[in-house]
């Protein structure tokens, strides 16, 4: 049985980063699983980034803290 997982990153004002945490957790071979982001509160281009990546792949969820 292919069991759904979750897989959970918190992510604050990390715009050079992001992308390259995000494909890797992509870009894993087991595919059944929901990814969690949880922005906490990002003023740089974070949440840009994000709802970029949440357009191209359904399996993003993202989560924003607003304080």
């Amino acid at each position: 049985m292919n069991k759904k997982i979750s897989v959970l990153m918190s992510v604050f004002n990390d715009e050079h980063n992001i992308e390259n945490s995000i494909k890797s957790i992509l870009n894993q071979t087991y595919e059944n699983f929901e990814f969690l982001i949880l922005d906490d509160c990002s003023t740089d281009k974070t949440r840009e980034i994000l709802n970029k990546y949440r357009s191209k792949d359904k399996r993003i969820k993202i989560l924003y803290n607003n304080e």
